[in-house]
């Protein structure tokens, strides 16, 4: 992926030479070819039969199997929740607000987190809205404003968040546990990061 980078900072677009290390450095093809290399090294320098190598990578997969299945069905809710307009309708309602500016940014972040179990569009979402609401203020106003979005986006992060059952599973919790330990967690960085915003805005 280093490559790739460097080939598109450096190579013109019609180079051949970009073209391969552009698709070499895919996520995916990058992750493929770490994992076939890693198999190559392991059955030419181990001391492991070729059966003891299948169980071996048999016994791995099975560990992540269950992680990797909760986390598309999480994806699979949020985009559910997403075509279902919801995300909308929480920006729609929130436009026509009176509120601290930095409060109302945290605050669609965090809703739109919530609802459609993706950071990313609470942050995106949240930042739509607010970012006409500005004006000339700038500067520091503005980077709290960012700083209150990216917080409100990390707060209630639940089951409909697929990070929510990467941690829970990672760890072996139950979902008892994973609220206590994740949910709560988050949200106390998420209204940390509110007041802190808050408070630096004062000096504003």
């Amino acid at each position: 992926m280093l490559l790739r980078t460097l080939a598109e900072t450096t190579l013109d677009e019609s180079s051949p030479l970009r073209s391969a290390l552009t698709f070499v450095g895919e996520p995916l093809i990058a992750m493929l070819a770490g994992f076939l290399f890693a198999l190559g090294v392991t059955v030419i320098r181990g001391n492991n039969q070729g059966e003891e190598t299948r169980r071996s990578m048999t016994a791995s997969l099975q560990s992540i199997a269950s992680i990797l299945l909760i986390i598309g069905g999480g994806g699979a809710f949020k985009q559910v929740l997403q075509d279902s307009g919801i995300g909308d309708a929480i920006a729609s309602a929130a436009e026509g607000t009176h509120m601290n500016l930095i409060v109302l940014g945290w605050l669609i972040a965090l809703l739109l987190s919530l609802t459609t179990g993706s950071a990313t569009v609470g942050i995106v979402s949240a930042t739509g809205i607010v970012a006409p609401l500005i004006g000339t203020g700038g500067g520091l106003e503005a980077s709290l404003l960012v700083i209150a979005i990216g917080s409100g986006s990390l707060g209630l992060n639940y089951v409909n968040h697929a990070g929510f059952w990467l941690v829970k599973e990672s760890f072996g919790m139950d979902l008892t546990q994973a609220a206590k330990t994740q949910t709560v967690v988050q949200t106390l960085v998420s209204v940390l990061g509110l007041g802190m915003a808050l408070l630096l805005s004062a000096f504003v």
